[in-house]
C-alpha cells in the first residue's frame, strides 16, 4: 500500500501513483491591481472595428477578437478550440485559404513577443484587457516561437498570470489569430 505523502485539494500525490479526485472548480472573477500599477494596455491602445477585429495602435497588429471557435460581441457564441502546436500553425492557413476572416487572408499565429503585448499587467485571472478581449481565460495560449533548445516544445503565454512557458506541442491549447497592418 502506499503512503499518502502530499494533498492538495482535488490531487492527491502517493509513493509512485497520482490520483485525480472530482472537485468544485470556482472560476473568479478577474483582479486588476489599479491603485498600485499602471495599465499597461488600455482601451485608448486599440481600435474595436465591429467585424470581430482589434487593432493595436502601438503595434500595428490586427488580431482577432475571439478565441479559435468562439465569435460574437463577447466571444461567447460557439465552442472554444483547443489544438496541439502542429494544429494550431494549420488553423491559420485553413482560414486564409477558405476566404479568410473580417475580409483578410492574411491570418497567423502570432510569435511570442506579440502574443505578451496582449498581456494587461495589472490584471490576473485573466492577464488581458477584457473589454477589448472578452472570454479570454485563464489558460495557454499558444506562439508560434519553437523553443530551440527543446525539440518538443514551442512558447505560449498563460493567460491567468501573463507569464511565457515553454509547452509539449504534442499538448491541445489555445489559438488567437494575427495580422500584420499594412
Amino acid at each position: 500500500m502506499n503512503k499518502l505523502l502530499h494533498y492538495i485539494p482535488g490531487i492527491r500525490i502517493a509513493t509512485g501513483l497520482i490520483f485525480i479526485l472530482p472537485t468544485t472548480i470556482c472560476i473568479a472573477d478577474q483582479v486588476c491591481y489599479t491603485d498600485t500599477m499602471v495599465e499597461t494596455s488600455p482601451d485608448t491602445q486599440y481600435v474595436v472595428h465591429g467585424d470581430g477585429t482589434i487593432t493595436d495602435t502601438s503595434t500595428a497588429l490586427m488580431w482577432k477578437q475571439c478565441l479559435e471557435g468562439l465569435s460574437g460581441s463577447q466571444c461567447n457564441d460557439g465552442l472554444m478550440e483547443e489544438h496541439n502546436w502542429s494544429g494550431a500553425l494549420q488553423i491559420a492557413n485553413s482560414i486564409n485559404t477558405t476566404g479568410g476572416f473580417a475580409g483578410y487572408a492574411d491570418w497567423r499565429i502570432p510569435n511570442v513577443a506579440e502574443l505578451v503585448s496582449l498581456v494587461e499587467e495589472q490584471c490576473t485571472s485573466p492577464a488581458v484587457n477584457e473589454s477589448i478581449f472578452p472570454n479570454t481565460g485563464t489558460r495557454f495560449i499558444w506562439s508560434a516561437s519553437p523553443d530551440y533548445n527543446n525539440d518538443h516544445g514551442s512558447w505560449s503565454v498563460d493567460f491567468n498570470i501573463g507569464t511565457t512557458a515553454t509547452l509539449n506541442r504534442d499538448f491541445d491549447y489555445r489559438v488567437r489569430l494575427v495580422r500584420s497592418v499594412q
